[in-house]
């Protein structure tokens, strides 16, 4: 599969720290390319995270690029678990709206999508469950500036 990207989406995509962040204004491609950088992510066995701050955001905006970007990589979506396999991963697809409920699962990979509508609680809660394979794996956020928030 072959994914065009302006070379901001790139720097982000390919960069190798631990915590990464894409910011820019709306219609930048964050969303896109934090899908691109999960789907990466994918070709890996392991378990990933996907956030937005509303539910309905995660469908309405964060789930349909996520689609889009995997292509035929996208296998299924179980809804009444929001649970999608992709490529050789598992996706889990959550809300932020009550970050205490992102506890649990031991991840590989997250990606925080308009986190700055997220709580820092959600972002603090998300570095936790970075811990499968006994490895401290990767986390990601794009959102669009919203002033002075954590």
């Amino acid at each position: 599969m072959e994914i065009e990207l302006y070379d901001a989406q790139d720097d982000f995509v390919y960069s190798d720290t631990r915590f990464t962040a894409f910011i820019g204004g709306i219609g930048s491609g964050k969303t896109w390319a934090g899908c691109v950088k999960a789907l990466l992510q994918c070709a890996k066995p392991g378990l990933g995270l996907v956030i937005a701050p509303t539910y309905k955001m995660l469908k309405d905006a964060t789930i349909r690029t996520f689609k889009d970007v995997a292509g035929d990589a996208w296998l299924d979506l179980n809804k009444a678990e929001m649970l999608a396999n992709v490529g050789n991963a598992e996706v889990l697809f959550r809300s932020s709206d009550k970050p205490e409920r992102l506890r649990g699962p031991n991840l590989n990979w997250a990606y925080c999508d308009e986190a700055a509508l997220s709580n820092e609680r959600t972002w603090q809660i998300v570095i936790g469950r970075l811990r499968a394979g006994g490895e401290a794996g990767p986390a990601w956020i794009t959102t669009t500036p919203k002033g002075r928030n954590w």
